[in-house]
């Protein structure tokens, strides 16, 4: 059976059994195996036990549920509240207003949840109400927030980057200093079309309205607000860029900390904490079992050989540095239309990375343009997971056609972006 045949067939039986309401670890591991069967090479399972033990006992995927319980801790201690409406105190005046305080609190909030998803939801979740009662026009709130909250898996700590150097082989530090400069540059490209959207189109963007919530604190609980983000932010990445702790070690400060933080400044309660742990657990346990699904694949097509033969194809059709980079960016893009995110990687790096490497693509480089290709999956229809989550948060008002409308210049932002470190590949590693 030839390389072609063995990666269609894995592909196809694994997006029929996801297609039919399985979950991506198991449709991944039944499609390996029935790959296996198919091939009359069910000994190479032998081999499983120690796939299963090596994933699951890697420290670096320790990094992740550390990072979690830290975000799920200052969620449910109510702390986004105080810490958005603080740093809306300080941006409500820009040209913009309080659009401003979405993309910089999701940007500040991604530095310490590391995902997605959960800043869309906290900064969202304060956001909208306040906003709608303001005046500001739906459509730049809902992409404003959308967008934002993508920056969660690009500004380190990050979910998504652990993942990919579980997959790869690289290092988590390295990328997270690699990845911070594009992150904040991303969150100021956001900022900056707000603020020139917001001198054409002045009608649409009104300031902070006197009386409002905003306009009700004072600079001291402002302060007292974003503090304890700012407080955290500097433990875990200092302690990481400092060379002073490793992206586990980090975490587990950072554990400590939003413990603290959270008991003094917010309404942590035993409760609450386990309700924290347990979301944890349950996210833990899918990435987990998503990851040794993902090995498991992976190592079918290694030992089949159509790794080697895949990559020797590639090899002969002379492709050129630059036409490798847009087809895979190609791949990534149509994928991620219709495949979660996390999906993504775990089907796509067992294959891309032996061909990243015979091409000497720096997988460090491509992990920060993977990332930023992964975040437009997230606000791209019809499987865009930052849409979706918008809408759970205002879903009277919110319509998915309103929410896409308004991401659709952050998405040409994401692009633009990626190529320009395609051409600029050196601002992606400044601290290499």
């Amino acid at each position: 059976m030839s390389w072609v045949t063995i990666l269609l067939a894995l592909i196809l039986i694994t997006m029929l059994l996801l297609g039919s309401g399985f979950y991506i670890c198991v449709g991944i591991s039944i499609a390996s195996i029935a790959v296996l069967m198919l091939l009359g090479k069910l000994s190479l399972l032998q081999i499983l036990s120690n796939v299963l033990w090596n994933t699951s006992t890697d420290f670096m995927m320790t990094a992740i549920p550390l990072f979690l319980l830290m975000g799920d801790i200052l969620m449910e201690s109510n702390l986004s509240g105080g810490f958005y409406r603080g740093l809306s105190k300080f941006l409500r005046f820009i040209p913009g207003g309080l659009l401003h305080s979405n993309i910089m609190g999701c940007g500040i909030f991604s530095a310490i949840s590391g995902s997605s998803v959960a800043c869309a939801a906290a900064i969202g979740g304060v956001a909208i109400p306040d906003q709608k009662k303001l005046g500001y026009f739906p459509r730049y709130i809902y992409g404003s927030l959308a967008s934002g909250g993508t920056l969660g898996i690009l500004i380190p700590p990050s979910i998504a980057m652990i993942i990919y150097c579980a997959l790869t082989d690289s290092s988590v530090v390295m990328l997270f200093k690699c990845a911070t400069v594009p992150g904040i540059t991303l969150m100021l490209a956001y900022m900056g079309f707000i603020f020139f959207a917001a001198l054409v189109k002045k009608d649409l963007f009104p300031k902070g309205a006197a009386g409002s919530t905003v306009a009700d604190i004072t600079t001291g609980e402002a302060l007292k607000g974003v503090a304890p983000f700012f407080i955290l932010i500097a433990a875990i990445l200092g302690s990481i860029y400092g060379g002073i702790a490793t992206a586990t070690e980090a975490a587990a400060i950072g554990c400590v900390l939003s413990l603290v933080i959270s008991r003094i400044c917010g309404n942590l309660t035993k409760d609450s904490l386990v309700r924290a742990m347990k979301n944890t657990l349950c996210a833990t346990s899918m990435i987990l079992f998503i990851t040794i699904s993902a090995k498991l694949f992976s190592y079918v097509l290694t030992a089949t050989g159509a790794t080697r033969e895949m990559v020797s194809w590639v090899s002969d059709l002379n492709l050129s540095y630059v036409g490798l980079l847009l087809v895979v960016y190609s791949i990534y893009i149509i994928l991620g239309c219709f495949v979660e995110s996390t999906a993504m990687l775990f089907l796509t790096l067992p294959v891309l990375y032996p061909i990243l490497k015979s091409y000497d693509i720096n997988l460090i480089w491509f992990g920060v343009v993977l990332v930023i290709l992964v975040e437009l999956g997230q606000i791209t229809p019809p499987v865009g997971i930052n849409l979706f989550v918008i809408k759970g948060v205002d879903p009277v008002d919110a319509t998915l056609g309103e929410i896409v409308k308004g991401v659709i210049p952050y998405a040409a932002l994401m692009l633009g972006f990626v190529a320009f470190l395609t051409v600029f590949p050196g601002y992606a590693l400044l601290f290499y």
